[in-house]
């Protein structure tokens, strides 16, 4: 039976540290073969916009971080539609690899996890 953890993110990388440090977690739990769900709400969804510039952060672009992220076996990328609807942006407008859920589903999927970690 695989651990499944998921992680929320829902700060963006232009509030400080959190988005490097969920990002740091997923890894360290993949590294140990645990099953990772990375779901942006709220402000979070902010990371997964395309065309960003990571030079206002002097870091590493996060847009490509997350890309990165499947060769570390981490396929499960959520958005939650209902913190979508609440801004301006559309599904264009994000990573073509996000997977969008509502509320309900995200809810399921935090009920079947091993471990819950909010960002």
């Amino acid at each position: 039976m695989s651990i499944v953890t998921n992680i929320l993110i829902n700060h963006s990388s232009l509030e400080g540290a959190v988005f490097k440090e969920a990002v740091d977690l997923a890894l360290v739990c993949a590294a140990f073969d645990q099953q990772v769900n990375l779901i942006f709400l709220d402000a979070g969804i902010n990371n997964l916009i395309t065309g960003q510039s990571a030079s206002i952060l002097n870091d590493k672009n996060h847009v490509d971080i997350i890309k990165g992220l499947e060769f570390y076996d981490i396929d499960n990328v959520y958005l939650e539609k209902e913190s979508l609807d609440k801004t301006c942006l559309k599904t264009e407008d994000l990573l073509p690899s996000v997977q969008l859920k509502n509320t309900a589903e995200i809810n399921k999927l935090n009920l079947k996890a091993n471990h819950l970690v909010v960002f």
